[in-house]
C-alpha cells in the first residue's frame, strides 16, 4: 500500500510540474456535483463524436432518445430502430449528399462569379484556357498533367507536387468529372474544378486514397500535353 501511495504521489507531483511548465491552470467546471461535471464531459464528447458522425442529426431528438433509454420507455422497438437506421444510412444518404453539394456549389458560385456549372453539376473556373486546337477529343487520347486533389476540409487527397512529377494517363481511366473538366481546356490550360461525389469516386469511395463514399472533391489541373489516339 505504501509503495502504491508513493507512486500516486509521484504522478501527482509530475502532473503538477507539467501544468506549471505549460503555464495553464485546470479550472473545475461550474457544476454542483462531481457527477454533474462528469455527465457534462460525457455530453461534450458525445456531441463531438456525433458531429463527426453526421452534423445533420437533430440534437433535440438525440437527447430525447437518451432520456427515453434512461426511462426504459423507447418510442421505437429494436426492429423499428434497425429499419430507421438502415433507411437513413443506405437510402436517404444520397438525397442528403445531393442537397448539401448543390447548396455548397451554389454558394460558391455566388461568392466567386468566375465559377460556372455544367448540367452534370461540375463546377469549375478556368485560369488559363490553353490551346483549344489541342483538346481531348475521345477517351482513347492520353494526357500529361499535373494536379492536386483536396477534400472539403482542405486535406490533400492526392497530388503530383510531392512526387515532383507529372502523370501520363489514358483519358478513359480517369473519374468522370476529371474527364469532363479536362475537355474544357486545351493543352497548356489551367483550371479549378469541384466534382460532386457522383462525378468523383461515387458511393464506392477510394480506399487507396482514403476517400470515403459520397465525397465531393476539389481538383486543380494543369493540362500539359494532349496526345491523340
Amino acid at each position: 500500500m505504501k509503495k502504491f501511495l508513493s507512486v500516486v504521489i509521484t504522478i501527482l507531483v509530475l502532473a503538477s510540474v507539467g501544468c506549471k511548465q505549460q503555464k495553464s491552470e485546470v479550472v473545475p467546471p461550474l457544476m454542483q456535483t462531481s457527477a454533474d461535471s462528469m455527465s457534462y464531459v460525457v455530453g461534450l464528447n458525445l456531441g463531438r463524436n456525433l458531429m463527426d458522425l453526421d452534423s445533420l442529426l437533430n440534437i433535440k431528438v438525440v437527447c430525447e432518445g437518451i432520456r427515453d433509454a434512461y426511462m426504459s420507455q423507447p418510442k421505437l422497438n429494436d426492429e423499428q430502430a434497425r429499419a430507421a437506421y438502415l433507411k437513413y444510412m443506405n437510402y436517404d444518404i444520397y438525397e442528403r449528399t445531393k442537397e448539401f453539394e448543390t447548396q455548397f456549389l451554389a454558394d460558391l458560385r455566388k461568392q466567386d462569379r468566375k465559377f460556372v456549372a455544367t448540367t452534370s453539376g461540375l463546377t469549375y473556373k478556368v485560369h488559363t484556357l490553353g490551346d483549344m486546337k489541342k483538346t481531348i477529343r475521345t477517351n482513347r487520347d492520353t494526357i500529361l498533367m499535373c494536379y492536386r486533389v483536396l477534400d472539403l476540409a482542405g486535406n490533400v487527397v492526392d497530388t503530383t507536387y510531392y512526387k515532383q512529377d507529372t502523370l501520363r494517363v489514358g483519358v478513359g481511366t480517369m473519374q468522370r468529372g476529371v474527364i469532363e473538366a479536362s475537355k474544357l481546356i486545351g493543352e497548356g490550360g489551367h483550371m479549378e474544378a469541384w466534382l460532386p461525389s457522383t462525378l468523383a469516386f461515387g458511393s464506392a469511395g477510394c480506399d487507396s486514397l482514403n476517400v470515403k463514399p459520397n465525397t465531393m472533391l476539389y481538383y486543380e489541373l494543369w493540362l500539359i500535353d494532349v496526345e491523340k489516339r
